[in-house]
């Protein structure tokens, strides 16, 4: 990940394994919610920058059924798969020529920023495809103080990693930075846009929910024992794990029954668990979307979505 030809290499060799495909549905909605919550114009075109296999630039066009929708991405392959699921749409590699001359009324990004080298040259970029009354929202990793992940990596003696640009101990290696709602709003300032309004999500509940939704290896990489800062903290990984374990497990055979066609199948393998696994599934989830409508605008989230408008709007 130290030049663009290894970025591009990188990306297309994760798209073809299937990366990102598929997101949650209450993670959609929420994107669709805020999104519509932002009062933007009626018509318009907007940017979906970064958007991988367009699954998030079918939301943008939800939400903004009027609007004109384009959706890039460094990746040939993730672009092609886009424009394949979505031929309503109209996707470009990055460096595509009908592009350079290109401007938008809204420019959205979906966990982006993290990935991008240059962050600042990415900012610039934004600033000379905008019209003069645009807007931005922009969805990443929240590197604030005191919300559940950030509590985990104050009993792993790794941490958060200064080095990587604050990064998360467990995050994946494509993670180059985790900026505070702050940081990030201070460097779009320097490029004319200001942080118009900030949510926040994951306080805690939602943590659980991604959490207990992801690979069992990445649950026992952020709750492993032996990473603890002193016997306390260990002690209290440890219980975290069989925590975290075990709700993972008792969502499996729900996720697991979804996927099966056959109803005698479902019937002979899953129903015993299922009424259980269900509960469970639900229930966390109606915990984690009541979690963000009382606290998103608490900045005590592992993940923000910054609305930012042109500062000469804000004159």
């Amino acid at each position: 990940m130290t030049d663009i030809t290894n970025a591009k290499e990188f990306y297309d060799d994760r798209y073809v394994k299937g990366y990102m495909e598929k997101w949650p549905v209450d993670k959609k909605k929420r994107v669709y919610e805020v999104i519509k919550s932002l009062n933007l114009p009626d018509k318009g075109e907007a940017l979906d920058f970064g958007c991988g296999n367009g699954v998030f630039t079918k939301v943008l066009k939800q939400a903004l059924p009027n609007w004109e929708v384009y959706g890039c991405d460094i990746s040939e392959v993730a672009i092609k798969n886009a424009s394949i699921k979505n031929p309503e749409y109209i996707f470009f590699v990055n460096d595509d020529a009908v592009l350079k001359d290109k401007k938008f009324d809204f420019i959205f990004s979906h966990h982006v920023l993290e990935h991008i080298l240059d962050i600042e040259n990415t900012i610039s970029q934004f600033v000379d495809k905008t019209k003069s009354n645009s807007s931005m929202l922009h969805i990443l990793p929240c590197g604030n103080k005191y919300s559940f992940e950030w509590q985990i990596c104050q009993l792993n003696k790794n941490g958060i990693n200064q080095k990587r640009g604050n990064t998360l101990f467990f995050e994946y290696k494509g993670h180059i930075r985790r900026m505070t709602t702050d940081s990030c709003a201070l460097l779009f300032r320097n490029f004319g846009f200001v942080l118009k309004q900030s949510f926040h999500s994951n306080q805690y509940y939602g943590a659980i929910n991604w959490i207990t939704r992801s690979n069992p290896i990445l649950i026992i990489k952020i709750f492993n024992p032996f990473g603890g800062r002193n016997l306390k903290a260990k002690l209290k990984l440890t219980i975290l794990l069989f925590k975290f374990i075990l709700i993972s497990a008792s969502r499996l055979p729900y996720v697991v029954y979804k996927r099966f066609d056959s109803f005698i199948l479902k019937g002979i393998l899953f129903v015993p668990s299922y009424v259980v696994s269900i509960f469970v599934d639900k229930y966390i989830i109606y915990k984690s979307e009541q979690e963000w409508q009382k606290f998103k605008t608490e900045s005590n989230g592992s993940e923000m979505y910054l609305h930012f408008i042109k500062q000469t709007q804000e004159l």
